[in-house]
């Protein structure tokens, strides 16, 4: 008589990143833009990983409410009023080349956000990753601390070429956290 074990050992694992929540792993950027999730070591040493962007959104404002929880005000953007796009970049180092970057890919996603006249106060309160599938690339070894930024592209400074400048155009300090969250999975290929 024969007995066989089969152990099977996961290579998948989801992580949902989120700025707001309490969390000893979880660093939020002085100016609130972004932040840094310590990954564990377990996870790191799983070394080369599918990664895939199941998804993501952000708070554009901070909106205040009376007491019977209507929106009474929008009184703080991270973005100025005429920005239309909004992107998430992490430090999750990718395969292949990217045009934006100049380099590897380290751009997760775009929100494309509802406020493109510079002289009016409409907005949107919260925009979503614009994907009708999940971004995928592959990564060769996590990095020990996730870095997930907010950013906008500006040409404040007359270039030819915009850059990225972090979405941290509250104009109050300290600045309040403004939510926003990635969702990936992890498909770990050498198990």
């Amino acid at each position: 008589m024969f007995y066989y074990y089969i152990y099977i050992m996961s290579n998948i694992k989801i992580l949902r990143l989120n700025n707001c929540a309490v969390n000893p792993k979880l660093i939020v950027n002085t100016d609130k833009s972004g932040f840094s999730y310590i990954v564990e070591p377990d996870t790191v040493n799983k070394g080369r990983c599918l990664v895939e962007v199941i998804s993501g959104w952000s708070n554009i404002t901070q909106q205040t409410l009376d007491g019977n929880g209507d929106i009474t005000g929008t009184a703080l953007r991270i973005v100025p009023k005429n920005i239309s796009s909004l992107v998430i970049r992490s430090n999750i180092l990718q395969e292949g080349e990217d045009t934006l970057t100049g380099g590897g890919g380290l751009i997760l996603g775009t929100m494309n956000l509802q406020n493109t006249f510079p002289n009016t106060t409409t907005t949107t309160n919260c925009a979503s990753l614009n994907q009708t599938q999940s971004l995928s690339f592959i990564c060769e070894k996590l990095p020990s601390q996730l870095v997930l930024e907010r950013l906008y592209w500006s040409n404040e400074t007359g270039a030819d070429i915009p850059s990225l400048q972090n979405a941290n155009n509250i104009g109050v300090n300290p600045p309040p956290l403004i939510p926003f969250e990635v969702v990936l999975r992890l498909t770990f290929l050498e198990m």
